[in-house]
């Protein structure tokens, strides 16, 4: 019979689920007790938080008070831990309670500290159920509070060893097994961004301290993408200029290639875009150009029916101007050529270009008469600078243009 039972027994592994729910429970005195309301709705069992939901103990600050409470719904049966087990549907789960912990440091294993080396303790509140030290009893829900004042810093798995009590035949044994799966990371207050300038790698908690606080975590200039809008939609930058969109909600992206709503390229002075995201009100990165080339860029969100509902922009990048140097409105300081020139008007007579017909112009005739051969002056072309030059000038003399 007793190899049978021992059989039975080797079945009786606590599982994951069962340690996610058990296995967090440090020793401790109920001198500061937590109090156990934690709502776990219609479930027989739980934790918060809960590893498996990618919950973990808050953060600890170094040197700074820390508290957390973590709470546990045991389980009444023990089919409700694994219906697989060779027990009936009314075998009671009798207790859980720790067997001990190491706090492991995960960036170098080979080192493992206990709690009071952490600055930490844990209390647990058994609401008085049974005599034993931070031991629960099945069918009944519980809490245990993380706290003291952390003076390592540090990135933390918690190693535990928990014992699970049932009776067979009458008679109680516990299977013991190691579990691991709730982290703590003490630390500072500081930028948590790896990407930032201002990043500190002991942070545990963003202060706001990140020098880009953005989504792209960039130095540059926001448009952000929501409904069926960019804003800002017109945009003037500097040539060099570097552009990142956020998504604010919804899926958008920046199509600065195909113009949407013709099938036609938008004849920008370089192409851009980036693949479509799906936005949070924190802002999710779409991407970044740094636009180097001057000009007007156009683009819209080419997802859906965006564009049609007015999710389109402009980007100009630099000064636009007339860039030819004949026209009247020249503009040396211009990046790009807008279009902007006026056409040049012949001016009958003006020699010099000052827009007048004046003595100076009739000086610069006399300077060339009698000339017969590249004659600047030769305002009739006949070939030659002479009277008849001289009497055309005199005709329109005075004219302004």
């Amino acid at each position: 019979m007793e190899p049978f039972v021992l059989k039975k027994l080797k079945l009786l592994k606590m599982k994951n689920i069962l340690l996610g729910c058990f296995a967090i429970l440090i020793l401790g005195t109920a001198s500061s007790q937590c109090v156990s309301d934690f709502d776990f709705g219609t479930a027989t069992s739980g934790s918060s938080p809960n590893p498996s939901l990618g919950e973990q103990f808050t953060p600890g600050i170094v040197n700074e008070p820390y508290y957390d409470v973590l709470h546990l719904l045991i389980p009444q049966y023990v089919l409700e831990i694994d219906p697989t087990l060779p027990f009936s549907p009314d075998a009671l789960l009798d207790s859980i309670k720790l067997v001990s912990i190491v706090m492991v440091d995960i960036n170098n294993p080979l080192n493992s500290y206990s709690l009071s080396e952490l600055g930490l303790a844990v209390h647990c509140n058994n609401n008085g159920d049974s005599g034993l030290e931070c031991s629960f009893l099945g069918g009944n829900q519980y809490c245990a509070s993380l706290e003291g004042t952390p003076t390592m810093a540090g990135n933390f798995r918690a190693d535990i060893t928990v014992e699970g009590c049932t009776d067979v035949f009458g008679f109680p044994f516990c299977q013991a097994q190691l579990y691991g799966s709730l982290y703590l990371d003490i630390g500072t207050e500081g930028c948590m961004d790896p990407a930032d300038p201002n990043f500190d790698p002991q942070a545990v908690v963003d202060d706001g301290s990140c020098a880009f606080d953005n989504a792209c975590n960039l130095d540059g200039i926001e448009v952000t993408a929501s409904s069926f809008e960019f804003t800002p939609a017109d945009l003037a930058v500097d040539v060099g200029a570097l552009v990142f969109w956020v998504n604010n909600g919804g899926i958008h992206n920046a199509n600065g290639d195909i113009n949407t709503l013709t099938g036609l390229s938008f004849g920008n002075p370089e192409v851009f875009g980036f693949p479509s995201v799906s936005g949070n009100p924190d802002g999710v990165c779409i991407g970044s150009h740094t636009f180097n080339i001057p000009g007007v860029y156009s683009y819209d969100c080419s997802v859906g029916a965006h564009a049609s509902l007015g999710m389109v922009g402009t980007i100009t990048v630099g000064a636009g101007g007339c860039m030819d140097p004949v026209a009247p409105n020249y503009d040396a300081s211009a990046d790009f050529d807008d279009g902007s020139c006026e056409s040049v008007v012949a001016c009958f007579g003006d020699l010099n270009n000052d827009s007048s017909v004046t003595v100076a112009d009739l000086l610069l005739i006399l300077s060339e008469f009698g000339c017969v051969s590249g004659c600047t002056t030769d305002i009739n072309n006949d070939g030659v600078t002479s009277v008849a030059d001289l009497l055309e000038l005199l005709s329109v003399f005075g004219t302004t243009c």
